[in-house]
């Protein structure tokens, strides 16, 4: 992966042997998840800004629990209690330990230590780049799925700041593959170059496992867009679509 188009290559959603289920409700912060929860031990969230509709959802549907975290969040001003089998630290998630800050790894072997599949969740507002660097290729292998909301694409067009996150999306596709793609309508879409490749700044990536891709049989081809997605995460603003390049 060296260019702006392998990224995009990465990101273009792959066919996988099982459907998509949306969890989270009908609003901004749901996802798209492909429907291979069932052994996954915990679900980690890191970024929840006193909502945990996800988290709940999960639960409800799935029986899997969560692990949380956010400094900017207070336990008492959730919007629903906390519940049993769910965890809320309140701390940076990061690429240091300190008072105010943890390590995924660190968190991790907390809380689920061992080798069972789990989840992630992460909508860290620009901190996942450093956060999945500086996280062991161990630990996110553990992630049978990972739904990540990943911000500043406008830097796929600088070629300095290209240089700078190639790193990132090369050590996601180590052990992940892209099943599923939605545009945060938050923000304008750029043109990658001079191509036909329109993307969001601010992209919701889900991801499963490349093993368990490996291991399925009869493929379902990916939807853009899904029938399940929302066209709106942000209801002032015009929704957003990608182009039918983004499915071929």
């Amino acid at each position: 992966m060296q260019t702006a188009l392998d990224v995009v290559e990465f990101l273009k959603p792959k066919p996988c042997p099982v459907e998509m289920v949306r969890i989270g409700g009908t609003g901004d912060g749901a996802y798209l998840v492909p429907d291979d929860l069932t052994g996954i031990e915990a679900c980690y969230s890191p970024g929840v800004l006193n909502r945990k509709d996800f988290e709940d959802d999960l639960q409800d549907q799935f029986g899997i629990g969560a692990h949380m975290c956010d400094f900017s969040s207070d336990v008492d001003q959730f919007a629903t209690p906390l519940r049993e089998g769910q965890s809320f630290r309140k701390k940076w998630l990061g690429v240091e330990e300190d008072q105010d800050t943890i390590t995924l790894k660190n968190w991790i072997d907390e809380q689920t230590p061992g080798e069972a599949d789990l989840l992630l969740q992460m909508d860290i507002e620009g901190a996942e780049f450093e956060t999945i660097m500086h996280a062991p290729a161990d630990v996110l292998r553990r992630f049978r799925v990972i739904l990540i909301e990943i911000h500043q694409l406008g830097r796929l067009n600088r070629a300095s700041q290209l240089a700078q996150i190639l790193p990132f999306f090369q050590k996601l596709a180590q052990h992940h593959t892209s099943v599923h793609l939605h545009p945060n309508n938050a923000n304008p879409q750029i043109r990658i170059g001079k191509t036909d490749y329109w993307i969001p700044k601010v992209i919701e990536l889900t991801l499963l496992r490349s093993d368990r891709i490996a291991a399925g049989g009869k493929m379902i081809s990916p939807q853009m867009p899904h029938p399940l997605d929302i066209a709106y995460n942000v209801s002032w603003r015009q929704p957003q679509a990608m182009g039918k390049v983004w499915s071929s």
